[in-house]
């Protein structure tokens, strides 16, 4: 190896993922957090001068994209860092007009977090670290002394998650009925139509009344708007009668005018009128014209402003429609949200109670049944699933965990549910 580039290697150090081949084979994506040094050989003094104004971080966008100084936006997704650096000093070179002898490394400083979800204590993100599988990830999500069947779990866990169910069930209860309210509104119903519960419980008769005066509100707020636009048109109607009775006026006197300044015209012909009267008679058609010209601009205007006024007719129904139907979609995808957590909550929650009162089984026999780990890496049409808990995890992995089902739900099946 060159004397240069021995010094520059070890000036920089190693960074990134444990291994030098691992931190070559690592693939840049959208999340990680770069840092840049960028150092230039001086022969002359025999040494390595690095740049302090290009020591920084660069962020990934979602575009897969850094902003570099001097270089601008460059793409850093599925590079290497070692294919990035190489980018990066090439860039320097011919942007700044220096010598070969300019390095840049780039390392990854933190890396896009690893995410699990499912039948865990507490799903969502988590930092990635380098060789960590999905047993580790799920074990430090809580999942694992459910995962291995142990029963030592803290009562006090069981009271506490049965207060998260009721939260559940009574947010549950809010969102179907606020989804019957919009149901009603999209058919045009003047109260909601509220659909049998299927543990066969009654309805919250708070929630029915709120949610009905609600849409009654709406109602008469669209009826308000409706009637305005209705008022406007019939005063531009008027309106519009008001100026073809002038406009049919205007052109008797267009008309009268006209004529009179031929008879004018033919009078001074003949040397029996003046020019002046000539000169009247021409500004006295030409003002009955200029006022006939206005009268119809006006009309024209007007037919306008109710064409422009039954178009907004139409717009506040069709915008109530298309936002109550927005809304409806998304307290439907919320509903589905909540009853899934709920089904979760409901199967932990049978699982820990057979655990801690040991119900259901001998003490040899009283474990969970095994969880479904899958593995989702990548994005789109690169997208690949995985399994197996000692999977070594990669950053940006989705980790989901997934218990047997409860054999009965609150709020009846999530389909169900969805389509009543």
């Amino acid at each position: 190896m060159p004397l240069r580039k021995w010094i520059i290697g070890a000036f920089f150090g190693l960074g990134g993922l444990p291994g030098a081949a691992s931190a070559e084979s690592y693939t840049i994506a959208p999340g990680d957090v770069l840092s840049l040094r960028v150092i230039e050989w001086e022969p002359i003094e025999n040494r390595a001068v690095e740049w302090e104004a290009m020591q920084t971080e660069l962020l990934v966008d979602a575009q897969g994209m850094v902003t570099v100084p001097f270089l601008g936006q460059i793409t850093a997704s599925s590079l290497s860092t070692a294919d990035l650096s190489a980018v990066i000093a090439e860039g320097l070179k011919e942007r700044l007009a220096v010598s070969s002898s300019l390095d840049a490394m780039v390392q990854v400083t933190s890396y896009r977090p690893v995410f699990v979800s499912g039948s865990v204590r507490t799903p969502g993100e988590y930092p990635f670290r380098p060789g960590v599988t999905a047993a580790q990830l799920v074990a430090q999500a809580g999942g694992g002394a459910m995962m291995q069947g142990v029963g030592t779990i803290d009562p006090r866990e069981i009271l506490s998650r049965e207060g998260d169910m009721q939260v559940l069930r009574q947010e549950a209860e809010r969102l179907a009925i606020r989804r019957a309210m919009l149901q009603a509104a999209i058919n045009g119903l003047d109260e909601l139509v509220v659909p049998a519960r299927p543990d066969g419980g009654a309805w919250s008769e708070e929630l029915i009344q709120s949610e009905n005066e609600v849409l009654r509100l709406r109602k008469e707020r669209r009826t308000r708007e409706l009637a305005a636009l209705d008022n406007q048109i019939v005063l531009l109607g008027n309106e519009i009668e008001a100026l073809i009775d002038r406009s049919e006026a205007l052109e008797r006197l267009v008309e009268s005018s006209r004529r009179e300044k031929d008879n004018t015209q033919a009078l001074a012909e003949r040397g029996l009128a003046v020019d002046a009267r000539v000169t009247e008679s021409e500004q006295a058609l030409a003002l009955a014209e200029a006022q006939l010209l206005e009268v119809s601009t006006a009309m024209l205007r007007a037919r306008q402003a109710v064409t422009q006024a039954e178009a907004e007719q139409l717009a506040l129904r069709d915008r109530e429609l298309i936002e109550d139907t927005r809304e409806l979609q998304q307290i439907e995808e919320e509903l589905e949200r909540v009853l899934t957590t709920l089904d979760t909550q409901q199967s932990l929650s049978a699982l820990e109670t057979g655990l801690v009162l040991g119900t259901g089984a001998d003490e040899d026999d009283a474990t969970i049944p095994e969880p479904t780990v899958t593995i989702l890496r990548g994005q789109g049409e690169d997208a690949v699933r995985l399994s197996g808990l000692e999977t070594p995890l990669l950053p940006g992995d989705v980790v989901t965990v997934t218990l047997p089902r409860s054999a009965t739900r609150w709020f009846g099946t999530q389909s169900g549910t969805a389509s009543q």
